[in-house]
């Protein structure tokens, strides 16, 4: 009897600390029925969000192997970055879609040759902590040739190189203060030999310039996604960025609100909002265009389950809200 009284309450202690134990790792509470699907959602959306310009390449004294392969610019390499990132699964990478919507909008150009401050206003337009700017400062091929002969034999060879180092700034889209820097290179080899006796032979020669310029890309980025987690907590440190962009509430049923925006536009769990209704809108007399809104208060939801488009959040305080209300990020 003692036994099954001791095992019976060391049962209820292990579910009584599991149940505590489900936060996630910015010790956001997740009540202990919440479905795993919101746990892990909560645990994706506290990642620090990042976005990537593109890399700047003017200190190439001949770029053209690089415009070759990559179409014109240093996307690419940028791209290659970009895919890594998010293979990582430590950060939120702002779709390229959205960010050139941003660029287009703003009328700032998609090159990575924007300077810290420049590139901090696109960050908190994107609503991201962090945006990274990088140069690509080598992008060469270098062949070297070599030979050995005796007794009519000669032997030689040529060794083809495919040179790639970038440098990668990190800023903080609150200050504008760059708060890592990151270097990488890489090296593609390859070697082609040739047998020649008394004149005459021949051997194998290839052109694969373009597939070592990418192996060389890759090894490069793989060095900077390392420095990048070797100092992931400096970028963990920078404070949350409110989204700029305000929802509207699109329905209300039984203390929970839903929001016709998501993910998409900065909005992530765990993120509390104020409800807003619009009283009086003033335009431009000249324009007819809303210069301002007047509004009164009418309370605070805090969102627990977000995807792409939309927002459902528990109503914190405040009661009569409508759809069509206002919402705007507080915290």
């Amino acid at each position: 009897m003692n036994k099954h009284f001791i095992s019976k309450n060391l049962s209820f202690l292990l579910v009584g600390l599991l149940g505590t134990a489900l936060i996630d790792s910015n010790n956001y509470p997740v009540k202990a029925n919440t479905p795993p699907a919101i746990i892990a959602q909560a645990s994706s959306q506290q990642k620090i969000r990042i976005a990537v310009l593109d890399f700047d390449y003017s200190a190439l004294s001949n770029p053209q192997w690089l415009l070759d392969i990559f179409g014109g610019s240093a996307k690419g390499v940028s791209e290659v970055l970009v895919n890594r990132l998010v293979d990582s699964d430590k950060y939120r990478v702002i779709e390229r879609s959205r960010l050139n919507a941003v660029l287009t909008e703003q009328n700032l150009g998609a090159s990575g040759r924007v300077n810290p401050s420049t590139a901090a206003e696109i960050g908190r337009l994107l609503g991201v902590e962090v945006i990274i700017i990088g140069s690509v400062t080598q992008f060469d091929i270098q062949k070297k040739g070599s030979s050995f002969g005796l007794f009519g034999v000669n032997v030689g060879g040529q060794t083809t190189e495919a040179l790639v180092s970038l440098n990668v700034r990190a800023v903080n889209t609150t200050t504008g203060e760059i708060i890592m820097v990151a270097e990488g290179s890489g090296v593609g080899t390859q070697k082609d030999d040739q047998v020649y006796v008394f004149g005459m032979g021949g051997g194998t020669t290839t052109s694969n310039e373009g597939k070592l310029l990418s192996v060389a890309t890759q090894k490069a980025v793989e060095q900077v996604i390392s420095e990048i987690d070797k100092k992931n907590n400096q970028l963990a440190a920078v404070p949350k960025v409110l989204p700029r962009v305000n929802a509207v509430v699109a329905d209300i049923s039984a203390g929970t609100v839903i929001l016709n925006k998501g993910s998409s536009d900065g909005y992530s769990v765990g993120m509390k909002v104020s409800i807003e209704r619009v009283g009086k809108e003033i335009k431009d007399p000249q324009t007819g265009k809303v210069i301002r809104r007047l509004t009164t208060p009418v309370g605070v939801v805090e969102l627990y389950d977000v995807d792409t488009s939309s927002s459902v959040g528990k109503i914190v305080s405040g009661n009569g809200f409508k759809v069509g209300d206002l919402a705007s990020p507080t915290q």
